[in-house]
């Protein structure tokens, strides 16, 4: 019956998990995001002289069948629904997160260091500094995982999956793999659970993050705003001092552009500055039109049995051609 009980759960989460505050894709988020959006649109609108934005025309630009209807879109739902059982499921099992790492360097930097310091009571101060450190920890580790399954000719294979989207809407945050599902979290939990072992030796038992519905405070703000628009239509660039410390959604948009210029770029999720001092940051401009995909090669990820069976196929033909010595010198040029 327990078993016959989570299957039913797991089948379930589509649906459940947009009821549910702590889920970066719930309506409570997106709710919210669209609020901002709204304000954003407002504002910007005013800036050029314009007359305030109207409710109609904003949700029918907002939610415009071209993109919404659009067959790149429909494969998105269904991907979607397919991953977010797989993430309450199957995938959890081969995840390594942040708690393994915290319990496996604490003794380590004790044995090394001495206890950890004792407080009496919680400082507001270590909670910020643990906080920000937590969250810079987990962007440094999406950026490294992201770079590798960039610079990867086997990763990208699967990555290919997300950046054959010919357009973006919030679904398309799961348009991912689930080698990619399970790669990503393993890496940044890493670089959180170290950080977090660092904390706890320094500050004690005061180092804990400042949070809300389980989440990093600062993580639980970028889900509300701008997180959601990272995959949309909606052009929100930041430039100048901003543009190099935040990840915008107009950022994210040239990453997904088909142009070669902006291959392998912009590979930040909530901060800019990794690519920024990688030399991989590329500002958006003013006016500058992108289109998104991967060229005519998109066209094979047109169903959810493609999307999970070739990257695979591709990717042990790539490794058997190194197995054998036959790899070329240079690898093969991406296709836009």
């Amino acid at each position: 019956m327990d078993m016959l009980r989570e299957l039913g759960q797991s089948l379930a989460r589509p649906v459940t998990g947009l009821f549910d505050p702590g889920n970066p894709g719930s309506l409570y988020m997106l709710g919210a995001a669209l609020l901002f959006t709204l304000g954003f649109v407002v504002i910007a609108r005013r800036r050029r002289g314009t007359r305030e934005t109207r409710l109609r025309a904003f949700f029918r630009f907002i939610f415009s069948p071209r993109v919404w209807r659009h067959r790149s879109s429909l494969l998105d739902y269904k991907l979607y629904a397919v991953n977010t059982i797989l993430l309450a499921s199957v995938l959890t099992v081969f995840m390594v997160g942040s708690e393994f790492w915290v319990d496996l360097v604490g003794p380590w930097l004790a044995a090394a260091f001495g206890p950890p310091p004792v407080n009496a009571s919680p400082s507001w101060w270590i909670c910020g500094i643990t906080t920000l450190a937590q969250i810079l920890a987990l962007d440094f580790g999406y950026w490294l995982a992201h770079f590798g399954f960039h610079r990867s000719e086997i990763l990208w294979e699967f990555h290919k999956v997300h950046h054959s989207a010919e357009v973006m809407t919030p679904a398309t945050e799961l348009r991912q793999h689930p080698v990619e599902l399970v790669a990503f979290p393993i890496v940044f939990g890493f670089t959180t659970g170290i950080t977090f072992a660092v904390m706890v030796q320094v500050f004690g038992a005061e180092a804990q993050k400042l949070g809300l519905t389980g989440q990093n405070i600062i993580l639980v703000i970028h889900l509300m705003t701008f997180h959601h628009l990272r995959h949309s239509h909606v052009a929100m660039p930041f430039t100048g001092f901003w543009g190099r410390l935040l990840h915008s959604p107009a950022h994210h948009e040239i990453h997904h552009s088909a142009d070669p210029k902006h291959f392998d770029r912009n590979m930040g999720y909530l901060f800019s500055i990794w690519d920024w001092m990688a030399g991989t940051l590329v500002m958006p401009r003013k006016g500058e039109k992108i289109t998104l995909g991967i060229g005519h090669e998109g066209a094979t990820h047109d169903s959810v049995g493609n999307v999970m069976w070739l990257p695979f196929r591709n990717a042990g033909r790539l490794i058997a051609a190194r197995w054998r010595g036959r790899m070329p010198e240079e690898a093969p040029a991406r296709e836009g």
